[in-house]
């Protein structure tokens, strides 16, 4: 860069510096993240990257440096944040992050910054004022880059994206298809090694969540018209009524202690009073983005559209005068999240709160306990909440503290003779294990409220884990423990005291060939709501509780569960046997 007024020598040091030092903290998250990462993507998408980008941004404003410093304002007073965020993650932000954010309160977000609040504060206050000296700086000593690197640095950019789209052309094997496939994968790769930068990448995190956020508010427009037409029955005795749903993921019925397992992986639930096990319920979906709305909604089990036409359980309970909440430990968009969040819009108070940026991050339900216990202080009516938890997501390991690290060694543990296999059941019953631990604390929550409250519990599916004879491990394959997902209700004592009927009727309940599609139904019946349509033939809560054929969808189509043949390795849904029957009427709702 060249200086055209020529003051004395300190003087010109005063913009270089300015400039120096603004680039430098622009470029702060990246170096975090090499810093904490040290791998190479790390090192190219965190600094070789950038680096030219911000470079060849000078050189594009070369005549105006100025402008250049005011358009990196933002990011400027970003970067303290992204550090942050980086050297507690080990990895960038993402537009899930960037939505966390927006559906965080402030009480939260103080919680989540800690004693760092304040530092980041003075960081993004110190941000603003070295942008703006830059730029005064750059202005009045008329800062230019007028060197012909310049020219040359600009010609290089331009067609370095250009010569990868012509080079991967000319190198792909096969048709012209085949090489015009090569050549769009090397362009998304170039895309996705800048959008992992700062603060390039910013920008296009922050167009994913706009983009996200609109089809999310799309989808939820559509809906907004609707009305069930929900009304309550009686006060309960005129104490104030707490109702939860907590979703389950990935989990799988039969590592779980309630439900016979040898191993203790739910020593808090078994010692509490009023616990409900439901033993016998299968879901319909091995996915989460199709196995929720069976849950919260009334969408047929065999459909198969992400969405329903319409709304949530969440929009019932609403009606029917209850104050409603939405606290998730999922991510709050993205390709098979946004279909699930679009529920969350449906209750009054929304709170998101995993800030990790992707399924590798430690995420602890924990987090979901002081959400709810606020919930339940700062409002005085009946509430129904939703309680989204993270369950026994891949990664196992990542889903439990180090105190419930129970079970060893755990996969994680590569120092060991023990088998993989055996290793990842390890980790799995940890995350058993601390779920138990986290339903135990929400109902100590319930209970500390002194309401007429009740839970009900559902896993969105189960898993598939490794055994002798299958090295298979996940969900999504379509294994007999898919399908099969722990349930369970408890109540208050005040509640059993209103609802005597109810809860004898759910006891009776409790051993039948369920659905998680009973779960909406159910969830009506146990706030004592009502509404044209209500069939009580669907809920556990019901003396009219009726069977329905249990249709699951598994990768060889659709089959009636309690007739399906299953292999003998990984026990996968082959088809259905003799006394199955794969045509039986759908049910109906």
């Amino acid at each position: 860069m060249a200086v055209v007024r020529r003051p004395g020598a300190q003087r010109r040091l005063y913009p270089v510096a300015a400039l120096g030092m603004l680039v430098l903290l622009i470029m702060l998250p990246n170096l975090a993240w090499v810093s904490t990462s040290g791998s190479v993507t790390a090192a190219v998408a965190g600094v070789i990257v950038p680096a030219i980008l911000l470079a060849s941004l000078f050189a594009a404003l070369g005549r105006r440096i100025w402008i250049c410093c005011l358009l990196l304002l933002p990011f400027a007073l970003l970067a303290p944040l992204e550090a942050f965020y980086i050297a507690r993650y080990h990895h960038p932000s993402s537009a899930d992050v960037i939505a966390s954010v927006f559906a965080t309160n402030t009480s939260e977000a103080t919680e989540f910054f800690g004693s760092q609040l304040w530092p980041l504060a003075v960081a993004a206050l110190a941000a603003l004022t070295l942008v703006l000296a830059a730029a005064y700086l750059s202005l009045v000593n008329n800062v230019r880059w007028s060197h012909r690197s310049r020219a040359l640095l600009l010609v290089c950019a331009a067609i370095t994206p250009a010569a990868l789209v012509i080079s991967s052309f000319a190198t792909a094997h096969g048709d012209t298809q085949a090489r015009l496939r090569a050549s769009s994968v090397a362009l998304h790769g170039l895309s996705d090694t800048v959008a992992l930068g700062f603060p390039f990448g910013a920008i296009t995190r922050v167009s994913n969540y706009v983009y996200e956020r609109g089809a999310i508010q799309a989808q939820y427009a559509k809906l907004a018209g609707f009305r069930f037409g929900a009304t309550r029955g009686h006060s309960a005795g005129g104490s104030r009524q707490i109702y939860v749903l907590a979703i389950g993921e990935s989990s799988r019925r039969n590592h779980w202690q309630l439900f016979g397992y040898d191993r203790a992986t739910n020593p808090e639930l078994a010692e509490v009073r009023n616990v409900v096990p439901i033993r016998n319920m299968v879901t319909s979906w091995f996915a989460s983005i199709l196995a929720i709305p069976l849950i919260v909604t009334r969408k047929p089990i065999t459909a198969q559209r992400m969405t329903w036409d319409e709304p949530s359980v969440v929009r019932a309970m609403g009606e029917a005068g209850f104050d409603t909440a939405w606290i998730s430990n999922q991510m709050p968009m993205g390709e098979f999240d946004s279909p699930v969040s679009m529920y969350a819009l449906e209750a009054k108070h929304v709170a998101f709160v995993n800030h990790a940026a992707s399924l590798t991050d430690p995420s602890y339900d924990e987090d979901l306990i002081k959400p709810l216990r606020d919930t339940i202080a700062q409002t005085h009516g009946d509430l129904f909440i939703v309680l989204h938890l993270m369950g026994s997501h891949l990664l196992y390991d990542r889903r439990y503290p180090e105190a419930f690290k129970q079970f060893q060694p755990t996969y994680l543990n590569k120092d060991t003779d023990v088998s993989d296999g055996e290793r990842i059941n390890n980790s799995y019953d940890n995350s058993i294990l601390y779920t138990d631990h986290v339903l135990a604390e929400v109902i100590g929550v319930l209970r500390d409220s002194n309401s007429t409250a009740a839970l009900l519990f559902a896993s969105d599916h189960g898993e598939t884990l490794p055994t002798p004879t299958c090295s298979t491990s996940g969900h999504g394959v379509g294994s007999r423990y898919d399908f099969e997902v722990p349930a369970l209700f408890w109540h208050s004592d005040l509640y059993a005291a209103a609802y005597p009927e109810r809860v004898a009727a759910v006891r009776a309940n409790a051993d039948q060939p369920t659905l998680t599609a009973n779960v909406f139904e159910s969830l009506v019946d146990m706030a004592d709501v009502s509404f044209t349509g209500h069939d009580q033939s669907w809920s556990l809560f019901s003396r009219d509780w009726s069977y329905r054929p249990r249709f699951v969808n598994s990768l060889v189509g659709t089959t009636n569960f309690d007739g399906a043949v299953f292999d003998q390795q990984c026990e996968l849904i082959l088809g259905v046997g003799k006394t199955g029957n794969s045509n039986a009427a759908q049910p109906a709702q």
